[in-house]
């Protein structure tokens, strides 16, 4: 089950994926109550591993949240453990993503205090088909509190999760 951020922190799930020629990534950002302020994703042609995809994905979270115009406390979240690792090792780390990871680390100086977090992949599935339908449509797209409707259903049983009710119960739906 997915754990609600601290009191006045804003959360920020983001996800990639990576194709032959192409990765894509997804984020979506939420307040502490699970409603969801904005989102996006996009794409970016060429080969990319997977650290660096996802390290894309949190460089590109870092510019929709501050879109936003959110200057609060931020919780970013990813099911990437070695970006998590990487960032948490920056001191000894000298390889090329290393150095990208350090200049996210200069960019949450926008916000009131940041972290980078694992989380388990269960609760990045919002992020997660953001970058399925990015892939699918290839575009980028970005939204506010009107996020795209083929995520409706998964962001509503993401907050049943989070309240411990059960998904598919019609109360769910009237949140």
């Amino acid at each position: 089950m997915e754990k609600k951020p601290p009191k006045d922190f804003i959360k920020v799930n983001f996800d990639a994926t990576v194709g032959e020629n192409r990765s894509d990534y997804g984020t979506v950002i939420r307040d502490e109550e699970g409603f969801v302020l904005g989102g996006g994703g996009g794409y970016k042609e060429g080969r990319l591993s997977v650290e660096e995809a996802e390290c894309m994905a949190l460089e590109e979270s870092i510019k929709v949240v501050y879109s936003l115009n959110i200057k609060d406390h931020v919780l970013f979240e990813t099911n990437h453990v070695g970006l998590v690792n990487k960032f948490n090792n920056l001191a000894h780390d000298v390889t090329m993503i290393g150095a990208r990871i350090n200049e996210c680390t200069t960019a949450f100086n926008l916000f009131k205090s940041t972290n980078l977090m694992w989380t388990d992949r269960s609760c990045n599935i919002v992020a997660h088909l953001i970058c399925k339908k990015m892939c699918r449509e290839a575009k980028n797209c970005f939204f506010y509190m009107d996020y795209p409707s083929e995520i409706h259903d998964v962001v509503i049983d993401d907050i049943c999760v989070r309240y411990g009710l059960s998904t598919g119960n019609p109360q769910c739906y009237d949140l």
